[in-house]
């Protein structure tokens, strides 16, 4: 037998990849109708169309595999300034054409429908589990049935934030976990709080705030604020918990 090359792929590895693509391509269907059903038909008409892609992500704190939804308005025709007998005979100018903008947008009260811009917004999740249900949560209200607000998003920064802490330090309510939990709370605070005052530009990520984050921080609000962090990493005994929590929390706090 004649060996295989390196660029030849098995053919079990062939089918699958095909299968694969296959199942991909139903999915992007899928969550494109979905996507569909909340845009109104004159949009659609007017030549609106859905772009559903699955995208890797590997920037810290990213989910492996995330949905990328974008939706592309048509351009809506140029009008051309009316232009006087005296002018006819005369060589076209650049600014004669006005802005093309439709009357009204496409869909309501977003403007990007009404000059021929786009759409853009991420699912964090694979396309294979995205459900309209998520769809929904991902789109404003502007759409039909969105329910993507200010309020929402910061519901669901909570939830994720709490979410967290009870994974990585315990969800039990013994009194060493509720002590935990009240430690990690209280770091998280004060960094929320320092990132404010640096204009919500967060360190680099898994490290503590540096010392050019300081000195970053307004004059008047530096002692308090970092006060406050490094009386939580001394004064806290940390040491006092298992191994595995000192660890776990000398990684949050230090």
């Amino acid at each position: 037998l004649e060996p295989r090359s390196n660029n030849q792929l098995h053919p079990r590895r062939k089918m699958f990849s095909a299968n694969e693509n296959i199942a991909l391509r139903q999915h992007k269907r899928r969550v494109t109708e979905y996507v569909e059903s909340t845009i109104p038909e004159e949009a659609l008409d007017k030549g609106t169309t859905v772009m559903v892609m699955q995208v890797t992500c590997r920037q810290p704190g990213c989910v492996p595999l995330e949905t990328a939804i974008t939706i592309v308005f048509p351009r809506p025709p140029r009008k051309k300034k009316k232009r006087s007998p005296k002018e006819a005979n005369d060589p076209p100018k650049v600014d004669e054409e006005q802005p093309a903008a439709f009357p009204e947008p496409l869909v309501k009260d977003l403007e990007s429908s009404r000059i021929g811009g786009s759409f853009k917004t991420r699912i964090l999740m694979p396309l294979s589990e995205v459900k309209r249900e998520d769809v929904l949560d991902a789109l404003p209200p502007n759409f039909q049935g969105g329910r993507k607000t200010i309020e929402s998003l910061c519901l669901k920064a909570r939830d994720v934030c709490f979410a967290q802490i009870g994974q990585l330090v315990g969800v039990d309510n013994t009194e060493d976990n509720i002590e935990d939990r009240k430690r990690v709370a209280r770091y998280l605070r004060d960094s929320l709080s320092t990132y404010l005052e640096r204009e919500c530009v967060p360190p680099e990520w898994g490290e503590p705030w540096s010392k050019e984050t300081k000195d970053l921080l307004p004059r008047e609000n530096l002692v308090e604020t970092i006060g406050k962090i490094e009386s939580l990493q001394v004064n806290e005994k940390v040491g006092d918990v298992s191994t595995d929590k000192s660890t776990l929390l000398t990684g949050v706090v230090d």
